[in-house]
């Protein structure tokens, strides 16, 4: 476990092995995984529901960073913002090294190499002011081939209750966790953050206008606050033909909020 500005603790992810992307329209350059782990849109929407309204919102933990994606595109996008990622896979956390480097963001986004469960992190309890995640999204089970992909989509010894758990852990009082999940497992999120954090905002996106449920849902809510919980109208992703809508084209290519966030 490790902080990192330039470097690395970990030996680097072999060249043959990694795509060379972009988010933002270009803004963001992203080296990742060839086979594995795959940055996917979720990531730029969980970024996309940040704002930073004081000098008490700019310091913040992104949980399960993976290559850094909403991270940067956080720092990107609002320049107040300090970030720090903590990332378990020495192959994820060696891209997102690399990523801040070529970002131009050493000093704003530091990466930390280690495990939520491990007491030894070296990350500060109530130190941050918000905190993002995109937590795996399944349960434990039978695991895909690729080991990379498993541990980044799968609860494995860390369950969807302890990561929210540290989430909550790491943010100071009244802080605001925010974070980017299955629609279908909203209210497991819901009843994790009862009693501990309140004024909870639902976001959900929908696939396309006709979906009977929405693919997905940003959940933000404040620690120890106990005001109500609202409803967005949220965000229709693809038109009947699968294309991305106007709406949805331009967070995805501008450096924009969520409508409402």
């Amino acid at each position: 476990m490790t902080n990192a500005g330039a470097t690395c603790d970990v030996p680097d992810f072999p060249e043959d092995r990694i795509s060379h992307d972009f988010l933002l329209g270009g803004s963001v350059t992203l080296k990742q995984p060839v086979d594995g782990y795959r940055v996917a849109v979720d990531a730029v929407f969980l970024a996309a529901a940040v704002a930073i309204n004081s000098r008490r919102d700019q310091k913040i933990l992104d949980v399960g960073a993976a290559v850094g994606s909403a991270g940067l595109c956080v720092a990107h996008r609002l320049e107040d913002a300090v970030v720090t990622g903590i990332e378990l896979q020495d192959d994820l956390y060696a891209l997102y090294c690399r990523n801040v480097v070529e970002n131009d963001l050493v000093g704003r986004v530091t990466p930390v190499h280690g495990d939520i469960n491990d007491p030894r992190l070296s990350l500060q309890a109530h130190g941050f002011d918000q905190v993002i995640s995109n937590p795996p999204y399944y349960p434990s089970g039978t695991r895909p081939t690729n080991e990379s992909r498993a541990t980044a989509h799968q609860e494995g010894h860390t369950s969807l209750k302890d990561w929210i758990g540290f989430c909550l852990k790491m943010l100071r009082p009244k802080g605001r966790i925010t974070l980017v999940h299955r629609a279908d497992h909203l209210d497991r999120i819901i009843g994790l953050l009862h009693g501990k954090a309140g004024d909870v905002t639902v976001y959900p996106i929908w696939s396309k206008d006709n979906s009977e449920a929405p693919l997905r849902v940003i959940v933000s809510a404040r620690k120890g606050v106990a005001s109500p919980l609202t409803l967005r109208r949220g965000l229709v992703l693809h038109d009947a033909a699968g294309a991305f809508l106007p709406h949805a084209e331009q967070i995805l290519r501008n450096p924009l909020p969520l409508p409402g966030f």
